[in-house]
C-alpha cells in the first residue's frame, strides 16, 4: 500500500487492524497431533486456528450458565481490572475480588477478570492435546482465565510465552502482525487500540494483518512474537495456556502420543508461574553473550522487568541498579557472570534477586 503520507494512509486514526490488508490464517479441525504442532506451527512461528477443538471440554458445556459458577464456590480472590480497554504503558487499576462479588456485578460495570485460573476451574479444562506429552508438560508457565461482559480491547503487544487461546463463550477477534515489521514490539506499545496515529508509527503503513475470529469452542496458537491486539464480543470466557519453548524437550516430540487424553484435565499440572526462578534463569542465561552478561543487556532486561510492571524506574538509575545486581549474579567473584554462575544459583537466590531489582 502506497501512501503520500501516513496520515493519507486508510487506517489513520482508525482501530488497529481496521484497513488491512490481511493475510489468511491456516485451520485445521480439532487439535492437530503434537509433533504436527510443533513441526509445522511452533518452531515455525505460524498462527493455527483449531475449529472445534475446545468444543468436548467440560468448561464448554458448563460455563455459559453463571449459575454453575456459584456452585463451584471458588473461595480465592482473583484480580480484576476495573476498565475494559488497555493501553500500553498505562497501568490499568485493579481490585482483588472474590468469583461470586465478580458475578454480581461485571454485566452492569466496567469489569475484566483476569487471573491464573484456580484449580477448581482448571477441573474443566482438558489441557490442549499438543501439550499433554511428557516433552512438553514441564513447559507449562500458566493457565490464565479471561472473563467478562465483553467488548474488552487489549494494548497491542506481543506475549512473553507461546500461547494457545481457548474461547468457551463469546467471540474474540485478534489483529496479528508478523514480527518482520519491527524488530522491537515495545516499539507499539504505547498504540491507541481505538485509533491509530500512522505519522506516530509509519512502519504500520506496509503491514499486512492478520484477523482470526475466535469463536466459542474453538483454540488458537498465538506465536510469542507475534504483535497482536485482542477485542472480545458478548458474554466473553477464554483460557490460555502459556508455554515456553525453551523447555521443552524438542527431541521426543517425534514420540508423542498422536490423540489426546480426554481425561487430562488442566488441574493437574504443575504451571512454572513468569516470575517463577525456573523462567527467570532461562532469561538471564539468553543474556549471556561472548562467555558472560554485560552491564548494558542486564540494565536493558531489568528495564523490561520494570515495564512489565509498568512501575517506575528507581531515581538512582537502571545501570546502578545492573552493577549492584551483577554483583548478586557474580557466584565466582570474578567480576564476570558466566553461563556457570547462572546454573549455580539456587532457586531462592533467583527468588531473591528480583526482589532486591524490583524492591
Amino acid at each position: 500500500m502506497s501512501c503520500a503520507s501516513p496520515s493519507d494512509h486508510p487506517g489513520h486514526l482508525k482501530p488497529f487492524g481496521h484497513s488491512g490488508p490481511f493475510r489468511s490464517v491456516t485451520e485445521c479441525e480439532g487439535f492437530p497431533a503434537a509433533a504436527d504442532f510443533f513441526e509445522n506451527y511452533v518452531f515455525a512461528k505460524r498462527p493455527l486456528l483449531m475449529k472445534n477443538a475446545a468444543k468436548s471440554h467440560p468448561a464448554f458445556q458448563h460455563w455459559g450458565d453463571d449459575g454453575y459458577f456459584r456452585q463451584k464456590n471458588v473461595a480465592q480472590s482473583m484480580t480484576v481490572r476495573m476498565s475494559k480497554k488497555e493501553i500500553g504503558g498505562v497501568k490499568t487499576p485493579t481490585v482483588s475480588m472474590k468469583l461470586d462479588e465478580f458475578l454480581g456485578r461485571y454485566q452492569t460495570e466496567e469489569l475484566y477478570m483476569v487471573n491464573q485460573a484456580p484449580p477448581s476451574l482448571l477441573e474443566d479444562i482438558v489441557l490442549p492435546n499438543p501439550l499433554q506429552c511428557d516433552a512438553v508438560t514441564s513447559s507449562l508457565i500458566e493457565s490464565r482465565f479471561w472473563f467478562s461482559s465483553g467488548d474488552t480491547r487489549s494494548s497491542v503487544h506481543t506475549d512473553d510465552g507461546e500461547n494457545i487461546l481457548c474461547v468457551y463463550c463469546g467471540v474474540k477477534t485478534l489483529f496479528l502482525i508478523h514480527p518482520s515489521v519491527h524488530h522491537d514490539a515495545r516499539h507499539y506499545k504505547s498504540i491507541d487500540p481505538d485509533s491509530v496515529d500512522y505519522d506516530k508509527y509509519p512502519t504500520l503503513i506496509g503491514a499486512e494483518y492478520t484477523r482470526v475470529d475466535v469463536a466459542a469452542g474453538d483454540c488458537f496458537y498465538v506465536p510469542i512474537d507475534w504483535i497482536h491486539q485482542a477485542v472480545s464480543f458478548d458474554r466473553n470466557i477464554a483460557l490460555t495456556f502459556f508455554f515456553d519453548l525453551r523447555m521443552v524437550d524438542k527431541d521426543r516430540i517425534a514420540n508423542c502420543p498422536t490423540d489426546g487424553d480426554f481425561s487430562v484435565t488442566a488441574d493437574h499440572f504443575e504451571y512454572l508461574g513468569f516470575d517463577g526462578p525456573k523462567v527467570l534463569r532461562y532469561n538471564l542465561l539468553d543474556l549471556v553473550k561472548d562467555g558472560s552478561i554485560s552491564l548494558d543487556d542486564l540494565a536493558a532486561f531489568i528495564a523490561k522487568l520494570f515495564a512489565k510492571i509498568k512501575k517506575e524506574v528507581p531515581s538512582a538509575g537502571i545501570t546502578e541498579l545492573a552493577t549492584s545486581a551483577l554483583k548478586l549474579l557474580d557466584k565466582n567473584g570474578n567480576q564476570l557472570v558466566k553461563k556457570d554462575d547462572i546454573l549455580q544459583l539456587t532457586d531462592q537466590e533467583l527468588t531473591n534477586f528480583r526482589l532486591f531489582v524490583l524492591s
